[in-house]
C-alpha cells in the first residue's frame, strides 16, 4: 500500500498526541481556575465585562473593558464616543485632551491607541484636521472642522 509522502516529513506518534492533549487540558484548567478566581473576587461584572486594575503613577484605577459593538449591535460606537469627547475639548486638542474628556466627562475610558486610531480615521474623513504632526514624544495637535 503506497504511503502519502506529503506528511512523512513530520511524523507524529500517538505518545506526542497524548502529550499535547494533556498539556492543553492543563492549560484549560489554569484558565478555568483564573475565571473562577475572577468571579469570586468580583472582577467580572453582571454584564460579563472583565474589570481590570491599571497602575498609573503608583495609584490603582479601575477600568472596565467595553465591547466594540454598541447596545444596538452596530459597529463604530467607539468612533461616535470619541467624536462626542472631541466636542467637549477645546478647538485645538491632543489625544490627551480626548482621553481626559472620555474618562472624566463621559465615563468611557479607552486606550490611547484606540483614540489615536479613531482620530486618524476622522482625519481621513475630514471631520478633524491635523495642525501639527506627532514627532517623537510630542503629541499631534488636532482641530475640529
Amino acid at each position: 500500500m503506497p504511503r502519502n509522502t506529503q506528511y512523512t516529513d513530520s511524523p507524529v506518534n500517538l505518545r506526542e498526541i497524548i502529550e499535547i492533549r494533556d498539556k492543553l487540558k492543563n492549560d484549560l484548567a489554569v484558565v478555568e481556575k483564573f475565571l473562577e478566581i475572577a468571579k469570586s473576587q468580583g472582577l467580572v461584572g453582571e454584564d460579563n465585562n472583565v474589570v481590570l486594575l491599571k497602575r498609573d503613577s503608583n495609584k490603582a484605577t479601575q477600568t472596565t473593558l467595553r465591547p466594540i459593538v454598541d447596545e444596538s449591535g452596530n459597529y463604530g460606537s467607539i468612533g461616535k464616543t470619541v467624536l462626542e469627547a472631541i466636542r467637549l475639548c477645546p478647538t485645538e486638542f491632543t489625544v490627551t485632551d480626548v482621553d481626559e474628556a472620555l474618562t472624566k466627562h463621559l465615563n468611557h475610558p479607552l486606550a490611547r491607541t484606540q483614540i489615536a486610531t479613531v482620530l486618524a480615521r476622522l482625519t481621513k474623513q475630514s471631520k478633524v484636521q491635523v495642525l501639527k504632526e506627532k514627532h517623537g514624544r510630542k503629541a499631534a495637535i488636532y482641530k475640529r472642522t
